[in-house]
């Protein structure tokens, strides 16, 4: 706030497009990056959508994916098969 004061407004506008873009690539590359494990995801949601299955009662099982790191879902993966 105290550097925008003294400063005009232009370059309080360029700073925040500076910013906004940064922040827009760091998205992209996140996109990118993540863009296989969506599809895993999305597939295994279409297989299940088309073997007739509720969207209700559809699970998201990780282990089955080959998705690691996904602990709090793997726990709840083993939940929903004890159930």
């Amino acid at each position: 706030i105290a550097f925008g004061a003294v400063k005009s407004a232009s370059l309080a506008w360029t700073m925040g497009d500076i910013g906004v873009g940064m922040m827009a690539w760091l998205n992209i590359i996140a996109i990118l990056i993540l863009s296989n494990t969506v599809m895993k995801c999305f597939n295994d949601y279409e297989r299940q959508l088309k073997a007739g299955v509720p969207t209700t009662e559809i699970t998201f099982d990780p282990v089955s994916l080959g998705i690691k790191g996904a602990t709090f879902w793997e726990e709840r993966a083993k939940e929903n098969k004890k159930a």
